[in-house]
């Protein structure tokens, strides 16, 4: 057995099936033996960021890293926003880097990269596999890391003239599965005693809740203590929208694309909650008010107390410390403090439809061109939310789907944002429809962005992964200002370059047409074929709060 076989063995072993990227010279053979095992799901594409993007959006559904292989050199580098883009959120990928030959002197030469400098701040772990022993102590090492409770990308190089040589003996075992921990049990029984009393509580669900599988938790949690909830962008569908509780999608205080119902609650709680979420600064826009108690639930010791300090502080698991929560409010809580409080769903219920009446003139726009708004609440009438992955790019499409789009089981939206790479949605949506076959997947994408990344719908039509693609084309390329100096004009046809990559596609120019065009596109993706819609649209501003 060569050493490519042998990783090839252990990555099978470790539950891995599905790999993307593009050969070359220095990892062709480990391509070849991923090719070549039936376990093993692998998508060849057009760009070796898309082969990030892909194995990003299947870990954020599926909760399982993908693996990622070029060549070496450029091939490498280029991978380099998607890796970017899942180390800000987080999300566990194994990248196997082709480099030069293992003892070779650096000068400057052919393809040569020094990965270690290049991945170093951008990884949880970046090494090179020198000699075919170190094969299982790294791989071990590297799931391990990939299953830690706050994941991110590892980078392993792989030598061009190591894959070939012989492996040694194979005595591998499988790394641990996930590593959880509980909080400290008398912090968690002060912050139930808190929550329990608090008259305004308020309660910020991030990806943390996602990532630990704990939807469950979190609303056993919310009715026990009526909790009004609301999730962060890359927290999005942790917590059921439809839920009597849900506050739609906000932020610890208000935030860029929050609810009106959201940024209410927020601004008038006494007690805020805040479960695997960071304080990011689109999540933070407005200071904790004063006298506001602040209790913070997070895996990350780094994330206790960044932005704003909190009062107790809860180092441990989503799903554990939730679990605590619950036995501790049935333990220590009188029946009656255990009862809805039919005020504060009531009040709930007000602030989502004075929301929903605000919106509604942008969502039933027959404006031309498009209102994007209005591609959202179409594809809201359409779809069953339950059967359905909705993902956005970066840009202006970000805020129009994000804040109408219900969602309603875990990872039936799939948000992110801390790097915001362009392009991302295209491959993610692939890497999301592999996580879950059954489910209709939809990828809301700018012009800019699909700019990025479009020649990867041949990948979509290769690898028989179909996608329906909604392209929001509101002109911002030309609407740039240093485009408009240089007097450049786009020319390029959409739907042509999307039929001539094998993927049917319609342009919509108005309104009326918009239901019609998506619910066709929706029937060709359910009978297996990608398809994609383009839809002529105006810009507007990005959040509908009424500040």
């Amino acid at each position: 057995m060569n050493v490519a076989q042998a990783i090839a063995k252990i990555l099978i072993s470790e539950g891995v099936r599905v790999a993307a990227g593009i050969g070359g010279q220095s990892i062709e053979r480990l391509a070849n033996v991923l090719v070549g095992a039936p376990e093993i799901t692998l998508c060849y594409t057009r760009q070796e960021r898309v082969a990030v993007d892909i194995c990003d959006g299947y870990a954020r559904v599926s909760g399982k890293p993908g693996i990622i292989f070029t060549d070496h050199g450029p091939g490498v580098a280029n991978t380099m926003a998607g890796i970017l883009n899942s180390y800000g959120d987080s999300i566990p990928l194994l990248f196997f880097a082709g480099v030069n030959h293992r003892f070779e002197v650096p000068r400057r030469g052919q393809k040569e990269l020094a990965i270690q400098d290049v991945f170093r701040s951008v990884t949880n772990w970046t090494t090179t596999i020198i000699d075919p022993s170190q094969v299982e102590h790294v791989l071990r090492r590297a799931f391990v890391l990939l299953r830690a409770p706050r994941p991110g990308p590892v980078v392993i190089g792989i030598p061009s003239d190591l894959s070939n040589m012989e492996a040694a003996e194979s005595s591998y075992r499988a790394a641990p599965d996930r590593i959880r921990s509980a909080g400290d049990p008398a912090a968690v029984e002060s912050a139930v005693r808190i929550l329990a009393n608090a008259k305004r509580p308020y309660v910020c669900a991030g990806a943390g809740v996602l990532f630990a599988e704990a939807s469950q938790e979190m609303v056993e949690l919310a009715g026990l203590l009526t909790l009004p909830v609301t999730s962060t962008l890359n927290g999005k569908s942790a917590f059921p929208e439809n839920h009597p509780l849900s506050l739609g999608i906000g932020g610890v205080t208000r935030a860029t694309y929050a609810t009106f119902a959201a940024t209410k609650f927020a601004q008038e709680a006494d007690v805020i909650l805040t479960i695997g979420c960071s304080f990011q600064r689109h999540a933070l826009l407005d200071p904790i008010a004063e006298g506001v108690t602040v209790i913070q639930v997070d895996v990350n010791a780094s994330e206790l107390s960044k932005e704003a300090p909190a009062d107790i502080a809860i180092l441990g698991d989503a799903k554990l410390v939730l679990c605590q929560m619950l036995d501790a409010a049935r333990a220590i809580l009188p029946p009656g403090r255990l009862q809805p409080k039919n005020e504060t769903i009531q009040k709930i219920a007000r602030a989502r439809q004075e929301w929903l009446d605000f919106s509604m003139p942008f969502l039933t726009s027959d404006e031309v061109p498009v209102n994007p708004f209005r591609i959202t609440w179409e594809l809201s009438q359409l779809v069953d939310p339950n059967r359905t992955i909705v993902l956005h790019d970066a840009g202006s499409v970000r805020g129009s789907t994000c804040q109408h789009y219900t969602a309603t089981v875990p990872h039936s939206f799939v948000g992110f944002g801390v790097q915001s790479a362009m392009g991302w949605a295209l491959g993610a949506a692939m890497g999301a429809k592999l996580a879950a076959p059954d489910k209709l997947v939809i990828a809301l994408i700018g012009d800019e962005a699909f700019g990025e990344t479009a020649l990867d719908l041949e990948s979509a039509t290769a690898s028989e992964i179909p996608i329906l693609v909604v392209l929001v084309n509101n002109r911002a390329y030309q609407d740039r200002a240093a485009v408009r100096k240089a007097k450049i004009k786009p020319v390029g046809d959409y739907c042509a370059l999307a039929r001539a990559l094998g993927v049917s596609a319609n342009r919509v120019e108005e309104p009326k047409n918009l239901r019609g065009a998506l619910s066709e596109a929706i029937q060709r993706v359910q009978s297996g074929k990608s398809a994609l819609v383009e839809v002529i649209a105006k810009r507007v501003p990005t959040s509908l709060y009424p500040n």
